[in-house]
């Protein structure tokens, strides 16, 4: 698991972090550098505005880039410039990067399913897990964590979207599997993820995110959430601020940071 220090709520650091060499890796053309860069400011901009809006500090929402397909160059340039919290979905993504990140300070989250008998290998290079669905799967971690003597934040993730292709707990099973989870000492729970529902309006995509919202401040004052796990995962590039009106507390954005996604 990775050792770092804790990422700042606003998920980048108020200064960039420069690479051995001081410069954009040399495979990068400056260009596409400086792109990334400024679409980094336009979120980070976008989502203080939104966060504001709601009545919130800007650094209550963190910014998380969804590194899918991304090449590390085009990620080194976006934790240099200070956004250091990144989230993969594939546990081969995210061990295959793990070198040639590690020499820059960041946090890294599987946000995507975990297979079973992938465990082993996220725990050595996942600071969080985000999609917990399972007791099974929370079990399986928590036993491995027992033999390598560790801990691990997790959050567990609840299909408020309702689609059969998504992975997620079903809300009205929710709290009985986070009651469940809080019995692994070994896992920290931070609060509840999401992926919304994919619609073309606001009034198709918002319950998706006011649904998690209502579960957490339920399970939460229920007292089956703890008090402190209040953080909620959700929102994407497409929909990243109407997330945050609905309480987000962390980001996913891939495509308004790096482009279109690259095809495997």
């Amino acid at each position: 698991m990775n050792s770092v220090d804790p990422t700042p709520a606003s998920g980048h650091t108020s200064e960039p972090t420069p690479s051995p060499s001081g410069e954009t890796p040399a495979s990068l053309p400056s260009e596409e550098a400086n792109s990334i860069r400024s679409n980094l400011d336009d979120v980070a901009s976008r989502a203080a505005a939104a966060a504001e809006a709601s009545g919130r500090r800007a650094a209550e929402v963190a910014i998380m880039l969804a590194t899918k397909t991304q090449p590390p160059e085009k990620i080194r340039v976006a934790l240099e410039h200070g956004f250091t919290l990144i989230g993969e979905n594939k546990v081969q993504e995210l061990v295959g990067k793990a070198d040639a990140l590690a020499d820059i300070p960041h946090q890294a989250h599987l946000i995507g399913p975990l297979q079973k008998n992938k465990v082993n290998h996220t725990l050595r290079h996942a600071d969080c897990i985000q999609s917990v669905d399972s007791l099974e799967l929370a079990r399986k971690i928590s036993n491995r964590l027992d033999v390598l003597d560790q801990t691990c934040d997790i959050f567990v993730q609840v299909n408020t979207s309702r689609e059969e292709s998504k992975f997620g707990v079903a809300p009205e099973n929710a709290e009985e599997l986070v009651a469940a989870v809080r019995e692994f000492p070994r896992l920290r729970l931070r609060g509840l993820m999401t992926i919304g529902l994919p619609g073309q309006t606001p009034e198709e995509i918002r319950p998706s995110y006011s649904d998690l919202r209502e579960l957490s401040v339920r399970l939460i004052d229920a007292g089956v959430l703890p008090a402190e796990a209040t953080e909620l995962s959700m929102g994407m590039s497409n929909d990243f601020e109407l997330a945050i009106e609905e309480g987000a507390t962390m980001v996913r954005v891939g495509s308004s940071v790096f482009g279109a996604r690259p095809t495997q």
